[in-house]
């Protein structure tokens, strides 16, 4: 399989996740949120490194801005938002278990 071909199945997996995400949650604006400060970090931690020469990116990605794919920018958001869901699912069922005993 061609890794541009991984990349984009990733990115469909990573969109999915945010999508399920969102239907399923009541406070869809704070995730949405998370979302966004997901892009922006993720888009400021890659130009730096980009800028600097520390990698650089194949050509299958299509659509850059300054260089850096913007499908890659969007899969740190999707991640963000991923990450903090799992974090807090299990802290709820922590607390519901603790408040149990």
């Amino acid at each position: 399989m061609d890794s541009s071909l991984y990349w984009y199945v990733l990115f469909i997996i990573l969109l999915l996740g945010y999508l399920i995400i969102q239907f399923t949650v009541k406070d869809k604006k704070r995730y949405f949120i998370y979302f966004l400060c997901g892009i922006v970090l993720g888009f400021y931690f890659d130009i730096v490194s980009f800028t600097q020469g520390y990698y650089t990116y194949p050509g299958f990605y299509r659509i850059t801005l300054l260089g850096l794919p913007i499908t890659m920018t969007l899969a740190e958001g999707f991640s963000v938002v991923i990450c903090l869901y799992i974090i807090d699912f299990i802290r709820k069922h922590i607390e519901k278990s603790s408040a149990k005993n």
